[in-house]
């Protein structure tokens, strides 16, 4: 019982501390810390894989074409032709290719299609940014390259949908993001990087993930620089 209670006010002092930190000036924390983007030459060849708006892949995107990050986004894959990330994609001029599932065969021939894309142009790592689907292992296993994903939440807590709904229906004080290798697990990988801020109850579903989207896009180029360099080395 008194190992218990040690344990309930360890949790309880480390909670305390963490939002006093959160609520400082920059209201946030990223682990690990990581203050420089990898150089890459020749440039990192990456695919993006994006359902939504693609706020992500524009960062991305901004770093590339201010010199900022050694990076060529060589393909955008869509699963939705009237998503945001592809008129991102024409208005940079970079190739997209759109695949919906309902105009495929089978799941199968839908991953297939993605798969032969993502082979043809040589893509070295590939990033899902608002993917809204989940792979299969078989894809895993065809790509035979690094594969990672941005996830709305503080993994292992609140995997799959819903991650933003959940942290608040469960009552956290404290969400944020995860960049993970993608692993046959749902939102199970290695982490690479995480970013937390805090919340509260009043908050609505729409503020929290617009807070969390700030932290996504200062997180992601680390973790693709990260991952990049494990490709590399």
């Amino acid at each position: 019982m008194n190992n218990l209670v040690i344990i309930y006010f360890n949790l309880n002092y480390y909670l305390i501390i963490t939002l006093k930190i959160l609520k400082k000036e920059q209201k946030y924390i990223i682990s690990p810390e990581i203050n420089s983007l990898n150089r890459f030459s020749p440039k990192l060849k990456i695919a993006i894989l994006a359902s939504g708006e693609g706020s992500n892949f524009q960062v991305l995107i901004d770093l590339a074409k201010k010199e900022k990050f050694d990076i060529d986004i060589k393909l955008l894959i869509c699963n939705k032709k009237n998503a945001g990330c592809v008129r991102r994609a024409i208005e940079e001029k970079i190739s997209y290719f759109i695949c919906e599932e309902s105009s495929c065969k089978n799941s199968d021939d839908f991953e297939q299609k993605i798969i032969d894309k993502l082979i043809d142009n040589d893509i070295e790592l590939i990033v899902m940014a608002g993917w809204m689907k989940i792979v299969s292992e078989k894809f895993i296993n065809s790509i035979n390259r690094k594969i990672i994903n941005i996830h709305p939440s503080i993994l292992p807590s609140f995997k799959g949908k819903n991650p933003v709904k959940d942290a608040l229906e469960n009552g956290s004080f404290i969400t944020g993001c995860s960049v993970h290798y993608v692993v046959p697990e749902v939102d199970s990988g290695e982490l690479i990087i995480q970013g937390a801020i805090t919340i509260n109850k009043s908050e609505s579903i729409e503020n929290v993930t617009k807070n969390i989207h700030k932290i996504e896009h200062l997180i992601l180029p680390f973790a693709i620089s990260e991952a990049g360099f494990k490709i590399r080395r």
